[in-house]
């Protein structure tokens, strides 16, 4: 594929991923959304872009996104109460480095995608335990009215399994789209058990990131994700 395609791509998941931000962001309006939601529906959503990974021929183009966009991000959770800010952030009370997770949600995906580039399902995946999984256990977990919450922290077991579901789901989709791209040769039975895997060890990982660690999942999660499947190969 010629650097024609990997522009064209490039800019096709930038409006993508804006579009979006843009939806989402109409629909607060109409729907009147909580910061909460909206924020958690981004960041499900933003992450599929992830699997555009295997049509890119060099790692540079699709590294250019998640560069742009930390830039884009950062600027927009620090110039006070914006449109941005407002989606984010809000009224939704996060402690002040919480509230700059998509901003180490961006920046995880940029280390994700050189460092796993030449076993491009591993980062795949990863971004989406971290999408599907994180980001659906924070929009269902807290509908449940009798939550076990774990002794040593307010997260509860259902949360844990709600993101182990959506993180085996994401994980496995990766899995399959860079089979079908052909960036992963793996027996399939190898390539189930390398994607559950992730997932689970992804699920740990969160329950585990509470006190100075709970504002920075977005780091842990993905990327002791990508090592535990990393190591499997």
């Amino acid at each position: 594929m010629g650097v024609n395609f990997d522009v064209i791509l490039t800019v096709t998941v930038y409006i993508y991923v804006f579009f979006i931000i843009g939806l989402v962001y109409l629909l607060r309006g109409r729907l009147g959304l909580s910061s909460k939601a909206t924020r958690n529906i981004i960041h499900i959503l933003a992450g599929d872009a992830i699997l555009s990974l295997p049509w890119f021929s060099s790692w540079w183009y699709p590294f250019t996104l998640p560069l742009g966009l930390a830039f884009i991000v950062g600027l927009g959770l620090t110039i006070g109460d914006g449109a941005f800010r407002g989606l984010m952030v809000g009224e939704s009370g996060y402690s002040r480095l919480h509230a700059f997770g998509p901003l180490y949600y961006v920046i995880s995906i940029g280390l994700l995608v050189p460092l796993t580039w030449g076993s491009k399902p591993v980062g795949m995946a990863a971004v989406m335990i971290m999408a599907w999984g994180d980001g659906a256990a924070a929009a269902l977990a807290h509908r449940i009215r009798n939550r076990h919450r774990y002794p040593f922290s307010d997260k509860s077991v259902e949360g844990s399994l709600i993101m182990l579901l959506f993180a085996s789901l994401g994980s496995l989709l990766a899995w399959m789209v860079a089979a079908y791209t052909g960036a992963i040769l793996m027996e399939p039975f190898k390539a189930i058990i390398t994607a559950l895997a992730g997932a689970a060890v992804g699920t740990i990982v969160e329950a585990l990131s509470i006190g100075p660690l709970k504002p920075f999942d977005n780091f842990t999660v993905p990327l002791i994700s990508a090592l535990a499947m990393g190591t499997m190969l």
